[in-house]
């Protein structure tokens, strides 16, 4: 070990029913057999993490990619669920917890820019999405579900030979797709085209 380098610590993790009590705060779940079918695992499982006082490191990861939870708290007990803080009162007085989106514009199929669009988070868990972005296009604003990558029916964000695009798309028996194009259809083959997310949500300026 070089002599500049410092020792890095282990921490003291908490496991068993400590860590997935939090796990189901965390996914909102009621119980452990509904815990499970969040994580795609057994419930068996979860009973010998309680049983030996495992911390199921790999589902901790897992879950602070998907949600943005904060490792600390679901490792190690530390803090709050969500370490972003940012909030806004509502004329109600409810506490909304905000979620930084990030906005780009489209600009000859490329994306343009890095900015961020903040959104309620209860509202993209209502729309059933968790990692999306944000493209302005034309006035309008699309939120892209970026967990779609295969194009069914509605609008998508799509990449033709390295270029950027939003379509309608409608997939027709054979492994084709309908592409709609300025008003014009064409059909190509589902290899064709890279799909790189489906519009959840559009907000037009009026």
């Amino acid at each position: 070990m070089s002599e500049y380098q410092e020792q890095i610590p282990s921490f003291e993790y908490i496991g068993g029913r400590d860590v997935t009590e939090k796990m189901k705060l965390v996914t909102k779940t009621s119980d452990f057999k509904s815990l499970g079918e969040c994580l795609g695992v057994s419930k068996g499982t979860i009973s010998t993490w309680h049983q030996r006082g495992l911390t199921p490191y790999e589902v901790i990861v897992r879950l602070h990619l998907r949600t943005g939870a904060s490792i600390k708290y679901l490792a190690l007990g530390e803090g709050e669920p969500f370490d972003d803080k940012k909030t806004h009162t509502s004329k109600k007085n409810e506490v909304k917890r905000l979620f930084d989106v990030d906005l780009f514009s489209l600009s000859n199929g490329k994306l343009v820019g890095n900015e961020t669009l903040a959104f309620d988070k209860s509202y993209l868990d209502k729309l059933g999405v968790l990692n999306v972005m944000g493209i302005e296009h034309d006035g309008t604003t699309f939120i892209i579900d970026k967990e779609i990558h295969q194009a069914v029916s509605g609008t998508y964000l799509v990449d033709m030979d390295g270029l950027l695009s939003l379509n309608d798309i409608q997939r027709l028996p054979g492994k084709k797709l309908a592409i709609s194009f300025n008003g014009s259809t064409l059909t190509v083959e589902e290899d064709e085209v890279r799909v790189v997310g489906r519009v959840a949500l559009v907000m037009e300026k009026k």
